[in-house]
């Protein structure tokens, strides 16, 4: 993984110590957000790693769970004034005209897709669920993920992954997901119009 990105507002210091130490073996950023007073707290996480990666194989699920503990936890202190949380999981790839140097250089590589997860709930049972649920929605997706790149293979006829990463020359609407959580359907719905997700 490349980088993670935590950004906060109305987090206690011993918060932030936990969520840094529990990344402390990853290159991190971390920047204050301005208040939301709608809000009695906000936590964003960014989680920036190679396309070709699976997400589990550099957060183990022994972080994860932790994580998942410590979210839990803060929500709980908030009660009815509530946590707006947001995962960002950024798939980047290294571009083909780029040199071989400077590998550990992240300016070097450019966006493939983002995968969005935003639960502001102030229940805290429906906050909750959505949170362990989102683990499931990961994994999905990475199945469907495997299952396009196939069929974006039989139709080139096995063209080179190379060729495709140079063809692409930014981020399309349909590479990236932005997921909210239903409540009532108690899983993550997919919005497919960008500007709704930003909105919400």
């Amino acid at each position: 993984m490349y980088q993670i990105i935590i950004e906060h507002s109305g987090l206690s210091l011993g918060e932030i110590e936990v969520i840094n130490n529990l990344f402390s073996d990853y290159a991190t950023y971390e920047k204050t957000l301005d208040n939301d007073f709608e809000y009695a707290s906000i936590l964003e996480l960014e989680f920036i790693k190679d396309k070709e990666i699976s997400f589990f194989d550099f957060i183990s699920i022994e972080k994860w769970t932790f994580l998942i503990e410590i979210i839990k936890n803060i929500k709980k202190r908030r009660g009815k004034k509530g946590l707006r949380f947001k995962i960002t999981i950024t798939d980047v790839y290294r571009p083909v005209n780029n040199d071989d140097d400077d590998d550990n250089d992240n300016d070097r590589y450019s966006i493939f897709s983002k995968t969005l997860f935003l639960l502001n709930h102030k229940n805290d049972l429906d906050f909750i669920k959505g949170l362990e649920r989102i683990e499931i929605t990961i994994e999905n997706i990475v199945e469907i993920y495997e299952v396009q790149k196939m069929k974006e293979e039989q139709k080139t006829n096995n063209k080179s992954t190379k060729d495709k990463v140079q063809n692409k020359a930014e981020i399309n609407e349909e590479d990236s997901m932005f997921f909210v959580f239903d409540e009532i359907a108690r899983k993550w719905i997919r919005i497919t119009n960008k500007a709704t997700a930003k909105k919400k």
